[in-house]
Order: C-alpha cells, then structure tokens, then sequence
C-alpha cells in the first residue's frame, strides 16, 4: 500500500467511473483488508454528491499535489487552507501562475476522436458517464448507421476489421454473431433512461440486414464467450453428395428404399413411410431379387446423373425449376433424386449461383455506334460550348421526353442457375419491343362434380375446352421478313427464303372478343356467339351423354359460371345462351361482379398454367421467348398434361373462397392477410380413381374422420350452418338471413324444390316458408320477363 494514498488527510486524485466524474479531494477514512478509502471532495462530484464518497478501489487513487487553483482556497467545508496535506505532512503552497484566458484554452482543446467502427465504441461505450449529456455510444453509433448507411452494414464493417476476403452472406457467421451478442449485451444492460429517444431493436436488425426477431432470440451467455463457437456441428459427410460418393449411394439406395420409391411411382395415393416398411419387411427373401436390383441399377444410374444434370442446365440455360430437372433426371422410371438433393449438389459447385434475366432492348451494330457517338456530343454541347454561351447570359434547360404505354423492360426471370462448372450461364431477352412478343387469349372451361351433390366431400373433374381466341383466316398477299444490316436500317427481300406467309395459305389471327358481333372483312372479330354454337355446346352435350353413362338414373344439369365481362353479358348472346341452356334444362349463373377470388381460372389454373408452360419454354427453346404457333402447342400439351386432381382441388378451394367472402359479409379484405389464399385443402383431400385399372386419377375425396390427415377442422375458413335460424324458429321466415327463396334465383329455386326428395330432412328448410308474398313476387318477375319478350320482338320486326 502506497502511504500516499492509504494515509488520513492524503490528497489524491479520482479517476472517472461510469458513475462519477471523479475529481482531487482528501482520504476520510481508510479500509486495508478492501484496499479501499473513503473521499472527502473538494467540489462536488458530476452527480452532486456532497458527502465523502465511500469505499473508493485503489486503481482509481492517485498521489496529488494540492495547489489553491483547484478550489480557490477553500475546502468543500469552506475552510481555508494555506498549504496541501501530503502523507501527514503540511507543506508550502505550491504557486500556480494564474489561468490563461478561455480564448486560449479553447485554441488548445483538441477534437474529439471519434470511433472508426463498432470495437471502437464498445470499448469506448465502457467509459460513457451519462452525466456528462452525451447518448450512449453505441445506441448512437447504430442510430446514425440506419440514418446514413445501407441495411446489413455491420456485416462490412466485421469483414473490414476480421480482414476477411469477402463480406459475409447469408446467415451470420460465428464472429458476427460474438459481436452481436456484445451489442446486445450492451444494450439490454442499460438502464430505460439510457435508452430514451432510441428504437435500439430496430436499429441493430437494420445494422445485419436481418429481422428483429433474430435479434431478440440470440442467446448472449453462449455467444458473448470468446471461447464458445457459435457456428453449427459439422455433419461427418459434409461436402460428400450420391453424386460423387460411392458410399453415400450405398448408405441411401439400399433396397427398401428403392421398394418405397417404386410403390409410390406406381401408386400415387399417399403412402406412409410407416406403411411402406412394413409392406417391405412382410415379403419373402425371393420377393425382394427384384428391388435388390433396381437398387443397384439406380446407384449405377446416379452415378453418371451429373451428365444429365450438365445437359438439361445447359439445353435451358439455368432456366429450369428443380422439380423439373428431377422429373427430367427420373424420365418414366422411378425418381433418382428429390429436387433438393439436386440443388444442394448443383448450388455447392464452385462460382454456382442465383441470376435474374431481364428482357432489354435488341441492339445492333448501328444502334451502338449512336450511343457511343452520343457520349461525346453530350460533353461537348453541355460541357464546353455551355461554359462558352453562360458569359453571355445563355441559360439552356435540358429535357429528355418519351412516350411509353406501360412499364418497359421489367419482364424478369428469377431463380435462373449460373453453373460455371457445368458451362451453363442465363441469357437476357432481347427483343424490340415488348410488344412484338407473341401472345394470345385463350377461352378454358373445366367441369365439376360433387360427390352427391356436396361440394365438400370432394368430387370428379374433367376439361372441357381449351381454344384460342381468334379463328383461321386466307392470306390476301405474301408476305417477307425483315432483315436488318450492319447501319441498322432493314430490308424485306422477296426471296423464298425470306417468305413467312404464301398468298392463299391459312393463318390463325388473334381477334377481339365480341358477343354475337363478327365485325367484317376488314376487322373481324371472335364471336361467343358462333363460338358456343360451334364449340362449347356440342362438347357439354358429349360431357353430358358421358356423364349419363357414368351416373346412370340421374339428371345431368350444368351451371354455367363466369364473369360479368361486356362480352358475357351482350344482350343479343346473353339471350340466345340462356334460350340454349334452358331446352336443355341447364342455367346460367354469373359470378358476382369484381370478384377473381371466385373462378378457380382466376384464382388458381391460368397461374399454375403458365408456371408449366415457363418450364417447357426452358427445356424446348433455352428460355427465349416462343413464336405464337409454338407456344399454342406447348399451351395444349400443358392444358393436356394437368392433372385433374388438381382441378379438383381448385374446386374444392372456391368453396373455401365462398366461406371467406361470408365471414367478411362479402367483402375481400382476407385476401391481403399472410397466406390468405392458402386454406389447407390439400391436407384433407386424397386423390380418387374411377376404376381399378386407371392410374391417373380423375378427382379427390375429403376425408372428414381420419386424424392423420387433419380432416374438415383443419381447413382456414369455416363454412356457415345456413340452417340455424330454421332450428332455432322451427321453421323459414322471410326474415332469415340464409332464405333460399331470397338467395337463390327463381330458376335454380324451382330446380331444388322439383327435383329434391320430399323425404329428405332438408326439403322443409326449401319449401317451408313458400307464401304469397313470394308467389307474387314470382308472378311479377314472370311479367316482367314476358313483356321484355314482346318488346324485343317488336323491335327485331322494325327492322
């Protein structure tokens, strides 16, 4: 112990703590066993302690000289002294020459370092006294960050200071997260008034580029222990794939699992892994030869899969999903590899990554000599000759113009794989303009039948029709290519070669969609009328004689379901379709006005279409666009492919639709929630065959019962118990919410009530409170319907 300090009387100077700004005072009492004294001050302290400051460390105190500068002559007491206390002796005052003026002090106050990166304020963070006014460094330093910098910066800074090769990405690394786990130990331990005026989770998420959830769930015991790794257990097969490790294809292909893989290419109702092994386990030595070897023939197979993997990446230029390079790599065998097997080989190749294509502009020779000539003439005429204008008062505002209808080069292809090791690079689209793409309207009908009638025990579907809109047409003239020269200008030579139609040949031409309306010669148009004529009535009349076959004894009645768009509802097709559909016994119900959500080929078939056909673009034609009559086929060929399982589905999930738009009383606020479209229907429906020879199947069941597969509860939106007002009042009312005298139209009304069985529990619900308020209701809608006939009538005789 150093007398002194440990001396009563000593004078000493106090270092600054976290919660004292220190200062010179006089030891009031010693503590020997602690190594610790007790301070009297000489001015108060930065907190305004004005007693003695107890139990002060030794690493603190140090030996000091007292001159009267420090408090003018006089103690915190207030008596004067005339010499300093030191180790027990009175000595002399030491004279100090006056202070300069504070001009001068403050010519000599240096600036203030300030932290070049996070370890600097953490480590200047341990010596902030907030007394003193200024925020804690840390909640400052990521304030200013999320003000001034990009999101994820802190992963930049780590890389500059750990001298790392490249800036992290992806999940955080083991050295981010020990420096996360220090800031958030640091910022957790503050006090709330330490905080104020901060959002500090927010900031330190915006800092990683990560989530605040991320944050709140680090663990800083474990973390913030230098010792500790924070990365993940490496797995003893790291960097091995059945790809390129023989013992890794015999640890996976064994025999049961090429059982299992073979029972479910051949059988694709679902099938446990449970149920599979003991199917296995249950056959005989003799009956297991035959997956012994398949097993090895797919290990051979697996083993020479990366040439098939190199060559359906380069044929599409990356642009292939992984679920249809497993489906290419398995052909009509059994599947060789899960889609994520595939891509964590593929993606773990050196340089392998994720592209995005973009459609630009096509430029040729003559179109990049102008662009370069142009940067030259913009230095130039806005460079020099403004500078030499501007002396004689010249002020010339440059304008840039165009028009443009819609929004150009944003076609994009996402998730394209670049594989150098494979030679495989994504290709951009260059195009003149993205209205010269190829594109058409197609018309789609698809059926339904629910199982007795109930829509959510499931049911059988079956496609209709699928066609273009627009029709053969004679070509009037030949007709050339362009063909473009070096200077950009093009010419339509009329050579053979260069023919692209032959006068006289037929040609489909898109046209607009009218009602009954065909346009003429010069402008025609794609009539429903003549469509559902020629087409669609006579494809629902061979629907219907099948369907007689398939349900013998009941009466076939199809709903016909649609949109309100101006062609639907033509007045003149609109009659003549509902004459049509009425002889034959069958009705039209269009869907409500402004609602998509209610037509599975709004909601759910054209977008699972096109993702089928963006497949097939990449495999036949690299992902470049297709010419018309090419992407017509490809359309066909998906529209004939589609699975009617999951047409089904679609229909099962437009009920789910109907329930939504109930519970929000007609309204589509549901649709913006998180997966508000997703209602859980594939996990209580299994797919059905019509017979036991079919291996395609034809619809799908809902299991109500089996806990496994989560049954009705599990489905998003309950469907409405339409009957309750009818128990509850012991019979119908003309007041109730759910009336179908009310609800349903008048035709579709009578169909149930003719039609319906009188023994059925829920006849009365539809005939019990049939009243003259309604009869007269339906006798006027009969005369309404009655005159509008006479008038038209009337009107056609005019002409």
């Amino acid at each position: 112990m150093s007398r002194d300090i440990f001396s009563m009387g000593a004078c000493v100077r106090v270092d600054p703590s976290t919660t004292s700004k220190g200062g010179i005072g006089f030891v009031s009492a010693v503590h020997p066993e602690e190594r610790k004294v007790d301070i009297d001050y000489i001015e108060k302290n930065s907190i305004g302690i004005t007693n003695s400051s107890p139990l002060i460390d030794e690493i603190r105190l140090h030996p000091h000289v007292y001159a009267p500068s420090d408090d003018s002559g006089a103690t915190r007491s207030g008596r004067r002294r005339g010499a300093a206390v030191v180790s027990g002796r009175r000595r002399a005052a030491v004279v100090t020459p006056p202070p300069p003026p504070r001009a001068a002090v403050r010519s000599r106050k240096r600036k203030r370092n300030r932290p070049k990166n996070i370890y600097e304020t953490l480590a200047a963070s341990t010596s902030w006294v907030q007394a003193l006014g200024d925020p804690q460094p840390v909640l400052k330093y990521l304030a200013e960050g999320k003000e001034n910098k990009d999101a994820g910066w802190m992963r930049r800074e780590v890389k500059k200071a750990c001298e790392l090769p490249s800036t992290p990405i992806g999940q955080l690394k083991s050295p981010e997260k020990r420096l996360l786990s220090r800031i958030h130990t640091t910022t957790t331990t503050l006090t709330p008034s330490k905080t104020k005026g901060f959002n500090t989770l927010s900031d330190h998420a915006y800092a990683w580029g990560t989530h605040v959830r991320t944050i709140q769930r680090i663990d800083a015991r474990t973390l913030a222990d230098p010792t500790l790794s924070a990365s993940r257990k490496e797995r003893a097969d790291v960097g091995t794939s059945i790809f390129t490790c023989e013992a890794r294809r015999e640890q996976v292909y064994t025999n049961m699992d090429y059982y299992k893989r073979y029972r479910r290419h051949h059988h694709p109702e679902p099938l446990s892994e449970a149920a599979l092994r003991e199917e296995f386990l249950e056959l005989s030595v003799q009956q297991q030869v035959p997956y012994q070897h398949g097993a090895e023939a797919l290990r051979i197979r697996v083993a020479t899969a990366f040439e098939d993997i190199q060559s359906v990446l380069q044929k599409t230029n990356g642009a292939v999903t992984w679920r249809e390079l497993s489906s290419q790599l398995a052909g009509d065998s059994v599947s060789i590899a899960a889609p994520n097997t595939i891509r964590s080989y593929v993606m773990s190749l050196p340089d392998s990554e994720y592209e995005t294509t973009r459609m630009q502009p096509l430029l040729n020779s003559q179109h990049r000599i102008e662009k370069i000539q142009m940067g030259p003439y913009v230095f130039i005429f806005y460079g020099m000759e403004g500078k030499m204008v501007a002396e004689k008062g010249t002020v010339r505002l440059p304008s840039s113009l165009d028009e443009k209808v819609g929004s150009f080069c944003l076609v994009r292809r996402r998730f394209v794989k670049s594989v150098p090791h494979f030679g495989c690079s994504p290709v951009n689209h260059k195009v003149h303009h993205k209205k010269h793409i190829d594109k058409f309207m197609v018309f789609g009908m698809t059926a339904w039948v629910p199982i007795e009638n109930n829509w959510m025990r499931g049911g059988e579907a079956f496609k209709v029709i699928l066609q273009r809109i627009g029709r053969m047409v004679e070509a009037k003239a030949n007709s050339y290519g362009r063909v473009y020269g070096e200077n950009g200008k093009y010419t339509m030579p009329r050579t053979e070669v260069n023919l692209r139609r032959k006068k006289g040949s037929m040609y489909f031409k898109s046209m607009e969609i009218r009602g009954s309306d065909e346009g003429d010669e010069k402008n025609p148009a794609f009539a429903l009328k003549r469509f559902w004529e020629e087409e669609v009535l006579p494809a629902l009349d061979a629907l219907a004689q099948q369907l007689t076959h398939l349900y013998p004894g009941k009466k076939i009645v199809f709903l016909n379901h649609w949109d309100n768009a101006p062609p639907h509802v033509e007045g003149e097709f609109i009659g003549w379709l509902t004459d049509q559909l009425a002889t034959r016994g069958w009705h039209n119900t269009p869907q409500p006005a402004q609602s998509p959500l209610l037509n599975i080929f709004d909601t759910a078939l054209f977008a699972a279409m096109s993702k089928h056909v963006l497949a097939k673009q990449g495999l036949f034609n690299h992902s470049l666009y297709l010419k018309k009559e090419r992407l017509w086929e490809i359309l066909q060929a998906v529209w004939k492919e589609y699975d009617l399982a999951k047409i089904a589905n679609m229909h099962v999930h437009h009920h789910q639709m109907v329930n939504a738009v109930i519970s929000w009383k007609g309204g589509d606020g549901f649709a913006t929630a998180s997966r508000a479209l997703h209602c859980g229907v594939r996990k209580v429906v299994v797919p059905v065959f019509r017979d036991e020879e079919s291996n395609e199947p034809c619809g799908v069941e809902v299991i109500e019962s089996l806990n496994e597969v989560g049954g009705l509860d599990s489905l998003r939106y309950p469907t409405p118990d339409v009957m309750a007002e009818f128990k509850r009042d012991g019979g119908l009312l003309p007041a109730h919410e759910y009336n179908p005298q009310k609800l349903l139209p008048n035709d579709i009304y009578e169909l149930l009530v003719q039609e319906g069985s009188v023994n059925h529990p829920d006849y009365e619900y539809f005939t019990g409170g049939i009243d003259d308020e309604f009869d007269q209701i339906w006798e006027a809608d009969e005369e309404q319907r009655r005159l509008v006939a006479q008038f038209e009538a009337w009107y056609w005789e005019l002409d």
